[in-house]
């Protein structure tokens, strides 16, 4: 079991597209829980665009297993949110690893 390294509490959320009443769209975040979680060590990934290097930092948060979070979601905790950036990663049905960048407001 993972559970003792779970000490973290974030908050999932599902975007969801709404009529903006002028024809378009707006996304909101809806809640979809909130679990357990472990940050795991950060990874820092780099790369040149326009003559410029560009550098991300990199989360892996592990939950309990779950199978119905999607590319796009979000996590928040502690005032920070993060974006998830890959397909969720499923460890033998008993953990899920989001890959999460950090959103700067």
């Amino acid at each position: 079991m993972i559970t003792g390294r779970l000490n973290k509490r974030i908050i999932l959320k599902q975007p969801v597209k709404t009529p903006d009443g002028r024809g378009g769209y707006s996304t909101v975040w809806q809640d979809m829980g909130t679990v357990w979680a472990e940050f795991r060590k950060p990874s820092l990934q780099t790369a040149e665009t326009t003559g410029t290097i560009v550098s991300e930092l990199i989360r892996e948060i592990s939950i309990r297993f779950r199978t119905d979070i999607r590319k796009g979601w979000r996590v928040v905790y502690g005032g920070k949110i993060f974006s998830v950036e890959h397909p969720p990663y499923d460890y033998g049905r008993e953990t899920t690893v989001l890959v999460c960048k950090e959103v700067v407001k």
